[in-house]
């Protein structure tokens, strides 16, 4: 599918046909991870939806019919989780998130539910604030509570709000806990935003080499990573080349992890830019 042979839409009806028989929950959780990269990456909008309705009730199916190990009905419901775009897929996942509806041996902690949240949060854009206000009451941990309201900003339906996170990134004291950095510049970067978010990649890559000298050492990667890996389109390719094109003497280490980070959004261009 990567090289182009076969279609991404073909490779979804081979992953719905392998995720109804296969018990191997190693092997679930690789398939259903290419569902995710291939679904959001390398399907137009349009292509999207026509298929959504279909794959979605075959992830319920799934989680509600044929898994039987709880572990294994987190595996599908995380998929059914993060695929998940039609009204009424949202509106079943909406009622499990509030607890009005229930999936058999089907646990959530209070971190898969502030994780749903975020999902709905995006997903219902008129009912973000709603969604946040009241999953932020539900959090009892104080460290997960604090982690919460650091991520809200980027959660917002107000794209200002969302700017002004990112603005906030560029102090170093404000990229002190790298993990929640990371989880916010992913929810900016949602498949579902990716139009809007494509204008923090080139700061993003400005930001890199301070970055690489104030964090960790697998920091600069990951904030690759998390920057450009929901990207397919033009756009964002061409951001990344128009940086590298303008530092030639850039860093070579932090160029190939621009390269290595750049690789599927570079494939999924060369994929979708006739049928953009």
């Amino acid at each position: 599918m990567l090289e182009g042979r076969i279609d991404a839409r073909e490779y979804i009806q081979l992953i719905k046909w392998l995720v109804v028989r296969e018990d191997n929950q190693l092997l679930l959780n690789l398939i259903l991870g290419q569902l995710n990269r291939v679904y959001w990456s390398f399907l137009t909008p349009d292509q999207r939806n026509s298929i959504a309705p279909d794959l979605e009730r075959t992830l319920f199916h799934c989680l509600n019919d044929i898994a039987e190990d709880p572990s294994q009905k987190k595996i599908f419901f995380n998929a059914f989780r993060n695929v998940t775009i039609t009204s009424v897929n949202l509106n079943r996942l909406s009622e499990i998130w509030s607890g009005t509806t229930t999936v058999s041996k089907l646990r959530l902690s209070e971190r898969d539910r502030t994780s749903l949240a975020a999902q709905l949060a995006i997903k219902l854009p008129e009912r973000s604030q709603e969604v946040l206000d009241k999953q932020l009451k539900a959090i009892e941990n104080p460290d997960r509570k604090k982690r919460f309201e650091f991520l809200m900003p980027a959660l917002s339906s107000d794209e200002k709000v969302r700017i002004e996170f990112f603005e906030s990134l560029k102090e170093e004291k404000n990229r002190e806990t790298e993990s929640w950095v990371l989880t916010g510049l992913g929810y900016l970067h949602h498949p579902l935003r990716i139009q809007q978010s494509v204008k923090y990649i080139r700061p993003s890559l400005e930001l890199l080499q301070e970055i690489q000298q104030t964090g960790d050492i697998f920091f600069p990667k990951r904030w690759l990573d998390q920057t450009l890996s929901n990207h397919n389109s033009a756009r964002a390719a061409k951001a990344v080349r128009d940086f590298l094109e303008a530092n030639p003497d850039y860093n070579k280490q932090l160029r190939m992890k621009i390269l290595q980070s750049a690789d599927m959004l570079f494939r999924a261009e060369r994929t979708l830019s006739p049928s953009l």
